[in-house]
């Protein structure tokens, strides 16, 4: 298990960046216990360095490095993704799956197997930048398509883990907010996609956890990374 950074930073990871894009990539050659190997691509979504967001994103990262998966990590901040979706007359909303902008997210996107999204909700959603990163990348023809009056989702045979943080309590996102956030990440967005199985992993009540509280949970997603799959 990898010792945490003192305020849960994430430690410079020397990890190879894809051509073209502020991406960071590892390849791994042995298979794991079950022989399988995934892609895993990672969309991550938090502008502070040293942030529990970060920390999140090292020991996933920490853990996929123990398994047989090939993984890249896609930092929205860093690599200055710009979330503005524009279209008009003359460019159509119905060929943003063919803007050579996002071609090379939409090539990551396919090639995956499984995603895992980190981020935390803002006003009851991801940042402005994520949600950016959906509209302008999970696209009509490419994403989702239309039979009729009915939608149809094109990302078949993927999984996705949905990692989030939160200042305000479980029982209150529950009760109060309905879980409004991963309704519709997981059944307007993942799921009208075509995505397979897609799993929480909510860390509740961050403003005010203990440093054990928070040093458990990246204990237990680091297991979980290192055994994906």
């Amino acid at each position: 298990m990898p010792k945490t950074p003192t305020a849960f930073i994430a430690i410079g990871s020397g990890y190879h960046q894809a051509p073209g894009a502020k991406v960071q990539m590892s390849y791994h050659k042995e298979l794991g216990k079950d022989g399988i190997k995934m892609k895993v691509l990672i969309v991550y979504a938090h502008p502070n360095p040293e942030s529990f967001n970060a920390a999140v994103l090292e020991h996933i990262k920490r853990g996929l490095t123990e398994t047989s998966h090939n993984f890249t990590v896609i930092d929205l901040y860093q690599e200055g993704f710009d979330p503005v979706l524009r279209f008009d007359a003359e460019r159509k909303r119905r060929d943003l799956c063919q803007d050579p902008a996002t071609e090379k997210y939409r090539e990551l996107v396919r090639q995956a197997d499984h995603l895992i999204f980190i981020y935390p909700i803002w006003w009851s959603g991801p940042p402005a930048i994520l949600k950016g990163f959906i509209d302008r990348v999970f696209v009509s023809e490419f994403a989702y398509t239309y039979e009729g009056n009915l939608p149809k989702g094109l990302l078949k045979n993927k999984t996705a883990w949905v990692v989030y943080t939160a200042d305000s309590p479980g029982w209150y996102i529950s009760l109060i907010r309905c879980n409004t956030e991963w309704t519709t990440m997981k059944r307007a967005v993942l799921k009208f996609c075509g995505f397979g199985k897609i799993e929480r992993l909510m860390f509740a009540g961050l403003k005010h956890s203990d440093r054990g509280k928070r040093e458990k949970w990246l204990t237990d997603l680091y297991n979980r990374a290192r055994t994906l799959g």
